[in-house]
């Protein structure tokens, strides 16, 4: 039998509250929310992996029963914020599916999300594709829609960078997302220059309930660990090499528009 990992990370950003804050969304709520709709609505075999991201200790006891109750299958806290790359990476580490989701704790799933979006990759297996059950609003526009299929599905170049779904083979082809504020976009150039596009239903399935809502692209970013007695391990460009990765220079010196 087939079957997927989804891997969720919550409390994805290193700023505690950034925009979803000023924005006015509980980011507890939110994840509630979100998670209670994957539940529901996951349509596909599936494991549920959570990585709880130094978020409310409230909401990782809220989790852990869920692990109680048999909905989640691996829940792993981490003491602070690692931000979404470094969660991802390491719950892809822990997935055992034939598929892998990697998403986040602002999105709210509908009937049929993830059925469909395997279907698109098993229906054209001689494409490089990644699937994504949405098209955010700026990302739908005549430079990232490259194509439209005669049942309406559509191919877009940057789609799903908060949702999508591919092969542990794909993944690993592409390479792990590097630990930097815009790690999601480096990670997309990448899949680019390897010949991957992104592909969509007709309409979108999911709802992404903080579209822009998190996300400071212009902040410094660290990402560190705490060690026992109080060392400090930085992560941040930890799968970055200069050598193998063009935007390295322009990213870390200049900034780099995406």
């Amino acid at each position: 039998m087939k079957f997927a990992s989804i891997i969720v990370c919550h409390f994805s950003q290193t700023d505690a509250f950034g925009g979803v804050r000023a924005k006015g969304i509980n980011r507890s709520e939110m994840m509630r929310e979100s998670l209670e709709s994957l539940f529901e609505n996951t349509d596909y075999p599936a494991e549920i992996i959570v990585m709880d991201n130094g978020g409310s200790p409230d909401d990782t006891d809220w989790l852990a029963q869920k692990v109680r109750e048999g909905k989640i299958n691996t829940l792993v806290r981490y003491k602070e914020n690692m931000n979404f790359a470094f969660a991802w990476n390491q719950g892809f580490r822990l997935a055992t599916g034939d598929y892998v989701c990697f998403t986040c704790n602002d999105i709210k799933y509908h009937k049929g999300w993830i059925s469909t979006c395997i279907g698109l990759l098993e229906k054209y297996p001689e494409r490089k594709l990644i699937a994504a059950p949405m098209i955010t609003p700026d990302k739908n526009n005549w430079h990232y829609n490259k194509e439209t299929l005669e049942d309406g599905t559509r191919i877009n170049s940057l789609a799903g960078s908060n949702c999508f779904i591919t092969t542990p083979e794909v993944f690993k082809d592409i390479g792990e997302i590097p630990h930097h504020r815009v790690g999601g976009s480096i990670w997309y150039r990448r899949m680019h220059n390897k010949g991957y596009m992104v592909i969509a239903p007709p309409k979108n399935i999911v709802t992404h309930l903080a579209h822009r809502g998190g996300t400071n692209y212009k902040q410094h970013l660290e990402i560190e660990r705490t060690l026992l007695h109080g060392e400090k391990v930085n992560y941040t460009y930890d799968y970055m090499d200069p050598a193998k990765d063009y935007l390295y220079g322009k990213q870390k010196n200049a900034g780099i528009k995406l």
